[in-house]
């Protein structure tokens, strides 16, 4: 590791708390979660680098929805852990996680539809009667490949030490799920919860077909309840070329921050895209 590589990991370790998931999230009324999940600590991509970008706003054509596609078999494969963009790059990908507020859901599902920024939602279906509600508007989005659907399990219960078949079990429900609610299969993407995930981990989700195991390397913090202020200075420090940003629908504090977070992306020019456009993954081929 390089003198670089060691100050940028110290810089981030003494935000740590703000990163990740927090340990005490709701789980479904009958399968608390218990308060053991840690989140892992991100690494920042050093090899971004500025080039040429377009910013999508509000003024510019959208993409037009089309058919989905079937949904594809799974494709088992070799898992690769996916921190940040893949090479040096102004997009960013937005992804936002679980999602219990109802209040939460909705706005960022109306800050999708006026903004035109792709996101990649990352529902838990113990949510199910929170996100259901919002199908019909999601669906044109994820025709039109603004909005993808990755895999966050149905549970969100920290998967080290379970049993393979638990784990197999949660994912593929969750799966089943957005194949019925969105119509869309959410593979090859799979994040797990609290970012806690070892090599066993990832041999069993990629042999589901999820062979591209989620981190990140930039966080709004908002696992927590944070304030205004402190949402918006991580959103300045972590929006950068090539940052894979962390969300959670389950506070109201960014409700009043997406026009200030959508300037901050326009005065960088950075480029969201959904993390297929980022990888070069594909909804039809899973």
């Amino acid at each position: 590791m390089d003198r670089r590589t060691l100050l940028t990991l110290l810089s981030i370790g003494a935000a740590e708390a703000l990163v990740g998931c927090s340990a005490q999230h709701p789980g479904p009324a009958s399968s608390p979660v218990p308060g053991t999940g840690q989140s892992r600590t991100p690494v920042v991509d050093q090899t971004s680098q500025p080039a040429a970008a377009s910013v999508i706003t509000r003024d510019q054509p959208r993409p037009q929805p089309s058919p989905l596609p079937p949904i594809p078999p799974a494709r088992p494969g070799a898992p690769s852990v996916v921190f940040g963009a893949p090479a040096p790059t102004r997009q960013i990908a937005i992804t936002i996680d679980d999602g219990y507020s109802p209040e939460t859901v909705a706005g960022y599902v109306e800050f999708a539809q006026r903004s035109g920024i792709p996101i990649t939602f990352s529902p838990n279906g113990a949510y199910r009667e929170i996100w259901d509600r919002h199908a019909d508007a999601l669906r044109p989005l994820i025709e039109a490949g603004q909005v993808q659907i990755g895999n966050h399990t149905w549970t969100h219960l920290n998967l080290l030490g379970r049993a393979d078949d638990a784990i197999r079990a949660d994912i593929e429900r969750n799966e089943e799920w957005i194949n019925k609610t969105f119509g869309i299969t959410s593979r090859p993407w799979f994040r797990p919860p609290y970012g806690s995930h070892n090599a066993h981990v990832d041999a069993v989700v990629a042999g589901l077909g999820f062979t591209k195991v989620l981190i990140w390397n930039g966080s709004f913090g908002d696992s927590t309840v944070l304030s205004p202020g402190q949402l918006m200075d991580l959103a300045r420090r972590y929006l950068q070329p090539g940052t894979i940003m962390l969300g959670h629908a389950n506070h109201q504090t960014v409700l009043g921050l997406f026009d200030q977070i959508q300037q901050l992306i326009t005065e960088r020019r950075l480029e969201p895209v959904t993390l297929d456009t980022m990888f070069r993954t594909s909804r039809a081929v899973g």
